[in-house]
């Protein structure tokens, strides 16, 4: 692909057509998702439920003596797409680079599906932290380094919506998007976290009838 793709989520509306300059395309993506959460996924080691309220409100995990170290095997943050009220514009840059080109324009619910398992896929237990964050988000393209694996022209079927049960929730949750399986980044141009966040002590048993299972949460605060 000779030019890089560019991704806007946005309502419909606030999508430009034709062709749009960059500062066009930041604004329009600035009336897309607005909220967000933080995500961090540790190894419990030996913690216990009742540790859960001693857990830091900023969500890191320091070393500490006498305790197993706790390892981090997943640290995002997931935008809020809400594909029921958002659509995506997909652009490209052309012979003048000041302008990008509007490829496709469709309501976000429409694009393809796919399923993905979003915690540990291996058995044990598990400590997670979560904090709601209202954002900011610059358009999104596939990391540079991936371009590579892209179709050769763009596509609208290899565009997908990742969608993964979080926790004990009931529904999936949109988790991201990817273009020919590449996941696509968007990155925050402004953040400001929510002053609470929620500890909890999961565990994972992929023989079980319910393989995940939150045995204990605890929301925390900062400290003064």
């Amino acid at each position: 692909m000779d030019h890089s793709l560019v991704f806007v989520v946005a309502p419909a509306a606030c999508l430009p057509e034709a062709k749009a300059t960059w500062e066009e395309l930041a604004v329009a993506q600035r009336q897309g998702p607005a909220g967000a959460f933080g995500l961090r996924i540790y190894t419990s080691a030996t913690t216990a439920a009742g540790d859960l309220a001693d857990l830091p409100w900023i969500g890191q995990l320091e070393p500490a003596a006498g305790v197993p170290a706790r390892r981090c095997i997943c640290d995002a943050v997931i935008p809020q797409f809400d594909p029921r009220s958002n659509a995506i514009g997909v652009y490209q840059s052309g012979a003048d680079p000041n302008f990008f080109h509007c490829l496709d324009r469709f309501e976000l619910s429409e694009a393809s599906n796919e399923t993905c398992w979003f915690y540990p896929t291996h058995d044990g237990t598990f400590l997670s932290w979560e904090r709601a964050l209202t954002i900011a988000l610059e358009p999104g393209m596939v990391p540079t380094d991936a371009q590579i694996l892209l179709p050769g022209s763009y596509e609208r079927s290899q565009l997908t919506l990742l969608w993964s049960l979080l926790a004990d929730d009931v529904s999936l949750t949109c988790v991201g998007l990817t273009y020919g399986g590449q996941r696509i980044e968007w990155p925050q141009a402004q953040s400001e976290p929510e002053p609470v966040a929620t500890w909890s002590l999961f565990t994972v048993d992929t023989q079980a009838d319910v393989s995940l299972t939150v045995e204990a949460a605890q929301s925390v605060f900062p400290t003064s």
